[in-house]
């Protein structure tokens, strides 16, 4: 049951609506997850604890940090829609891929397909994600290479 403990701990870390969901109701986390009475009570007094709020945002500003770096104009350009996008992007991919780029490339697709579903957004958000993903493509297609590192001596010619 450790297994579900920690997994049960990890879903709370990234997700607030999961704590909100077990702050309500105590029961929750045992309906969801194999927990020991022992387990569920400690995840229940985690879950109270004021420094889960702190946690999350944590997680969040994490997840948030590659597309930041990666992804400025796109960023830029969704504005006040960004929160939104966020939110509903990291429900449909609950795990971030810890390499950047794909994270970050992962998250233009994600938009892409919400603009071909008919999600509106400011006129700019398309030329901002075009060339964002351009660069990022490119980015992405060296960082597969194997004979790349930004430290490695550089023929001269």
């Amino acid at each position: 049951m450790l297994a579900e403990f920690q997994q049960a701990f990890a879903d709370l870390v990234a997700s607030p609506e999961l704590c909100i969901q077990a702050r309500r109701d105590p029961t929750f986390l045992l309906g969801v997850y194999e927990l020991t009475e022992v387990e569920a009570e400690r995840l229940q007094a985690i879950v109270n604890h004021p420094g889960m709020k702190c946690n999350c945002m944590l997680y969040r500003a994490n997840r948030l940090a590659p597309l930041a770096m990666n992804l400025p104009n796109l960023v830029k350009a969704l504005g006040d829609d960004l929160r939104g996008m966020l939110d509903d992007f990291w429900k449909v991919y609950k795990n971030t891929d810890v390499h950047f780029y794909v994270e970050s490339y992962r998250f233009c697709e994600f938009v892409e397909r919400e603009i071909a579903s008919g999600r509106i957004f400011g006129a700019e958000v398309v030329p901002a994600l075009s060339k964002d993903m351009e660069m990022l493509g490119e980015r992405l297609e060296v960082s597969h290479t194997e004979i790349y590192s930004p430290y490695a001596e550089r023929p001269r010619g």
